[in-house]
This record gives C-alpha cells, sequence and structure tokens, in this order.
C-alpha cells in the first residue's frame, strides 16, 4: 500500500484520491481508501451488486487497514448498488463488524444509500432478519445513514 501521487490522482464520485487518500483496494466491485484527516475508511460500491468474493476482500483488507490507521469511522457508499447479497450482509454484521469492535474499539458506521426505497427497505428486513435470527445487537453500533460523502466524513 502506498499513497497516489498528485501526478495519478483518481477522481471518485466527488472525492480525490490523492496524497492525503490511502487507496486500500481496487477490484471489480469496490474500492477503498482511507481518509487520514478523518481518520477514516471509506468503501466505495462500483457496481450495481458486489460479488461476495470482491465484497469479503474489500472487507478483510478494510479490517487490516482500519488496524493499522487506528480508524475511527468506516463509510460504507453503496449509492451505485441495486441489489445485495444477504449472506454478505450477514458475515458483516455478526462476524467483521464484531471483530473491528472486539479488537480496536470500531463503533463508527456511516452509511450512503441509493435512492431506491425497495433498496433502503430490504437494508431495513435483512437488519431486522440479522438481530432476530443471530441476536446481533445493533445498538452496540454508531450506525447513522447520510446522502452525502461529506456529511458521512464530518459526522
Amino acid at each position: 500500500m502506498g499513497y497516489i501521487s498528485t501526478f495519478h490522482t483518481k477522481h471518485f464520485r466527488n472525492m480525490i484520491i490523492s496524497e492525503q487518500h490511502d487507496l486500500i483496494l481496487d477490484n471489480f466491485s469496490t474500492y477503498a481508501y482511507y481518509v487520514a484527516e478523518h481518520k477514516a475508511i471509506v468503501c466505495v460500491a462500483k457496481k450495481e451488486f458486489i460479488v461476495r468474493a470482491d465484497f469479503e476482500a474489500l472487507f478483510l483488507a478494510v479490517g487490516e487497514a482500519a488496524k493499522k490507521h487506528l480508524a475511527e469511522k468506516i463509510v460504507f457508499d453503496k449509492r451505485n448498488m441495486h441489489v445485495f447479497d444477504q449472506s454478505a450482509m450477514t458475515w458483516y454484521y455478526t462476524e467483521w463488524k464484531t471483530k473491528l469492535l472486539n479488537e480496536i474499539g470500531l463503533k463508527k458506521h456511516r452509511k450512503l444509500l441509493p435512492e431506491d426505497k425497495l433498496f433502503r427497505k430490504s437494508v431495513a428486513i435483512g437488519r431486522e432478519r440479522i438481530a432476530r435470527e443471530h441476536g446481533f445487537d445493533f445498538s452496540l453500533f454508531d450506525v447513522r445513514y447520510y446522502e452525502l460523502l461529506e456529511e458521512a466524513l464530518e459526522n
């Protein structure tokens, strides 16, 4: 992992990855970068659907980067998505999030959802299912939803 020079900046949905943003991962479905100014890792879905292998690769890399940088916040930008894998969502909550909470105390998670009302409803139903079937306690986390990346980083 290294810093991308300003000569080789990439423009990603209203953010510029440059010296201040350490690129963590860039695969077919996603990319992620660290924003030191906010002690935050931003994860972005590039596609309408993230294949399970890319989803797990993303969050395994993000978990390692969160430990390295002692990140205080994860921002997950899902605005390009239309559907998601429920089993991947279960893994994300019951294994990945819990592990980072226990290892480095990471509680702050910010989400940017697509405007699609059905997608938003599916997220809510998925959360209810995970709480019911897996006893997952969402109150342990500070999860907030925003419309703009800048708001998610600031809060």
